[in-house]
């Protein structure tokens, strides 16, 4: 074997073990749920679920139950529940996600805050998806064992007049910040698409 031959047959080797270590790509799967009036699909690549919920009538709400980080230190499900809310207005916003649309678009809204009563921190995220706009806040626990502590999400995605809003009790334990899922939880939110065909009020879930 020469020289020349050796050298390529090491490099195909080293290129055949190092494809061999990277990790498969995470499977993508497109959610799709219809509640309500409400009708949009998700990209999931955590393995969730997403369905409806019933109570004896037409589903009113929508559940994404899902482990996102399960190699975490602390692992946590996440759970998102959706409300589709009619003919949303500014305290819809307010009292969902204290959030508010100006001219210069969603900000933080303040107004209920009572000051002899601080509320938990309040942070303001935006949200960007597939022709719409939308926002959520996160707040902070501030009381009880100090272990236990999290960090909640509450959103709203305007549909036309209707908004899809939604709250998720933990996105991240206090005491390990760097464990957190709302970027996880954010890019599946930014991954929604609405659609206005009529189905009937049902689920399901398609790769």
């Amino acid at each position: 074997m020469n020289r020349r031959t050796l050298i390529a047959t090491v490099l195909v080797c080293v290129s055949t073990i190092a494809c061999s270590k990277q990790p498969d790509a995470p499977q993508v799967v497109v959610r799709d749920v219809a509640f309500d009036k409400c009708h949009f699909t998700m990209r999931d690549t955590y393995n969730g679920r997403l369905s409806a919920a019933t109570d004896g009538g037409a589903p009113r709400i929508a559940n994404y139950h899902g482990t996102i980080n399960p190699k975490a230190h602390h692992p946590f499900d996440t759970w998102i529940q959706f409300s589709c809310e009619h003919s949303a207005t500014a305290k819809t916003y307010l009292e969902s996600a204290s959030i508010k649309l100006t001219p210069r678009g969603w900000v933080l809204d303040t107004s209920k805050e009572d000051p002899a009563f601080p509320s938990p921190r309040t942070t303001f995220y935006a949200l960007h998806g597939s022709g719409w706009e939308g926002a959520g806040t996160t707040q902070d626990d501030t009381d009880g064992d100090e272990t236990r502590r999290t960090r909640a999400f509450n959103f709203c995605i305007p549909h036309e007049q209707l908004a899809l809003c939604g709250s998720i009790q933990n996105v991240a334990y206090l005491m390990w910040p760097k464990e957190t899922t709302l970027p996880q939880v954010i890019k599946l939110l930014e991954s929604i698409e609405f659609i206005d065909t009529p189905v009937p009020a049902s689920s399901s879930s398609s790769p």
